[in-house]
């Protein structure tokens, strides 16, 4: 896996250079500024997108994927444990006092 990723990153890497080079070398020297400023505004908007699609593609894939799966049973809290957890309303060890009234006689 990232194999792929470096190779795609060195191209990127590569070609966004002289992409811009070319994208402005016929611009006039006072117009450059505004030039450059919309080349990585629609540069950067074209990543937006690309990254949103990308995700809305593989997350629809996925759900898909995982709905044709069945589900795990739930095993019931007795069967993993082998009791009930206690309940404060019904267990008699939540009746005892916090510390012991010790009075010597």
């Amino acid at each position: 896996m990232r194999a792929p990723v470096v190779l795609i990153g060195f191209g990127l890497g590569m070609i966004g250079g002289p992409l811009a080079d070319m994208s402005l070398a016929k611009v006039p020297h006072e117009d450059a500024g505004s030039a450059s400023g919309l080349f990585n505004t629609v540069m950067h908007l074209g990543i937006a997108l690309g990254t949103a699609l990308t995700a809305l593609v593989f997350f629809r894939h996925h759900r898909r994927l995982t709905r044709r799966r069945p589900q795990p049973r739930r095993v019931p809290h007795r069967a993993v444990v082998g009791r009930r957890p206690p309940r404060p309303d019904v267990d008699p060890m939540f009746c005892l006092p916090k510390q012991a009234n010790i009075s010597a006689d």
